[in-house]
């Protein structure tokens, strides 16, 4: 490469560079339910060391923060009492986003294994009792779900894929029964809009969905999950590192979770890898001893093992 062709290429890179563009996470949505009555994270990439600025329409406040070297910013936004809809605008430099109807509520994640997966239509030979009606009856525009896609990966992630959407029978027949149902209970009684977050992978095992530093206090546990050969939803910290740590500077209410069958043969191990994941995940979302309400697994003939029936017994 000569000269002339050099300076080229650096003009051409420091073009990319200087009209990068703003971005939000992919958590920051249009339709999004935020927790009232906190103070929210809002958080993105812009250009490095750039100027960010954010305003929200329930104060019209404006509060700024500058990016890091590598361009990645966060900042927090008091919220009040529930109510909606409002906007929220971005800005940096020339680049504005603008995410409307935004509501203030209770926002509640539901994930586990087994049967939190289970959508309102049911499976192939799998119908949920009683699915139509809920159907029938659920267009509500202060229940929001945001669905997270399954997948694993070997370390953290900062992003994922999803989509904020209000309740209706198209987005509520593919979401977890038992997610919906419960977001429907907490608006039936307390009349403010709720936000539910599903993540969850039936046929997983407690393992995939801690951290490795909480993970690792079970050694035996991390080298029996932690192999390549391992279904992703049953490999050590994939579902964390994929589906838990990209959500976890969303400001929540609480989570409730569903046990598996995956963990019936070590089930002695289950209550404290449990303790340990709740352990783990209050720390990382940094919102106080949030609520943890888990359905334990029903109790079913899982065949001749030894381990079997005594789980049963002790669960």
């Amino acid at each position: 490469m000569n000269c002339k062709q050099l300076l080229l290429f650096f003009f051409l890179v420091q073009s990319i560079f200087l009209h990068a563009e703003l971005k939000l996470n992919s958590m920051l949505k249009n339709n999004m339910v935020m927790q009232r009555n906190s103070e929210v994270r809002i958080w993105g990439k812009a250009n490095p060391n750039q100027r960010v600025f954010v305003k929200s329409s329930w104060d019209n406040k404006e509060i700024n923060t500058l990016a890091d070297n590598n361009g990645k910013w966060l900042l927090k936004i008091k919220t009040k009492e529930a109510g909606g809809p409002y906007r929220i605008n971005v800005e940096a430099g020339k680049e504005k986003i603008t995410l409307e109807n935004i509501l203030l509520g209770d926002v509640w994640i539901c994930s586990g294994q087994s049967n939190m997966q289970m959508p309102v239509q049911g499976f192939n030979d799998e119908p949920v009792i009683g699915s139509n009606n809920i159907l029938l009856n659920s267009v509500n525009k202060n229940i929001r779900l945001f669905a997270l896609s399954r997948v694993g990966n070997n370390a953290p992630q900062d992003t994922c894929t999803g989509a904020w959407k209000e309740a209706n029978s198209q987005s509520v027949a593919s979401f977890s029964v038992v997610g919906y149902l419960f977001a429907k209970e907490l608006n039936d009684h307390l009349n403010i809009p709720i936000g539910i977050i599903s993540t969850s992978w039936g046929g997983s095992n407690i393992e995939t969905w801690m951290d490795e530093e909480a993970l690792m206090k079970f050694p035996e546990a991390y080298a029996k999950t932690n192999k390549e050969s391992a279904p992703v939803n049953q490999r050590a910290c994939q579902l964390y590192n994929a589906m838990i740590a990209p959500i976890i500077n969303y400001n929540i209410k609480g989570v409730i979770w569903y046990q598996g069958e995956s963990n019936i043969d070590n089930y002695k191990d289950y209550p404290m890898l449990q303790k340990s994941m709740v352990e783990s995940w209050r720390r990382d979302f940094n919102v106080g001893e949030f609520p943890f309400f888990f359905v334990q697994i029903a109790p079913y003939s899982y065949g001749n093992s030894k381990s079997y029936y005594s789980a049963l017994q002790r669960l």
